[in-house]
């Protein structure tokens, strides 16, 4: 259970868990192998702090993904091109696809609202 004075970094947008980096590489890097290999680095990276409890756990490690503007747009293409060709004959992947889409596409969402006003067009 959660110590209530750590705060929960897992629901934001920027935060992704081991499990959904390494399906994200795992569906673009046939597209697209540099950007799934820059995915990948991540989950090589420091992982946020997490309990106690889960200290020896690698799966419940969650990173905050520093990627780009471009990189998050390639990425939310390439699982939608993996949405496609998954079609019926792998509806598992599909609906592993739709799902990290909208987990990078919240990022793409966060994103956007940082921008200064400027920079909104």
């Amino acid at each position: 259970m959660a110590d209530e004075s750590t705060p929960s970094t897992t629901k934001a947008a920027d935060i992704f868990s081991r499990g959904s980096l390494k399906l994200t590489y795992d569906l673009i890097r046939p597209q697209n192998a540099l950007l799934a290999l820059n995915v990948r680095n991540i989950i090589g990276g420091e992982p946020l702090l997490k309990e106690a409890s889960q200290q020896n756990n690698p799966h419940s490690d969650y990173f905050r993904v520093t990627l780009d503007s471009f990189q998050v747009r390639s990425i939310v293409e390439a699982l939608i091109a993996q949405v496609s060709a998954a079609g019926e004959s792998n509806p598992g992947q599909a609906i592993i696809a739709k799902a990290l889409i909208e987990d990078w596409t919240s990022l793409a969402r966060k994103m956007f609202s940082e921008l200064p006003a400027n920079e909104e067009s």
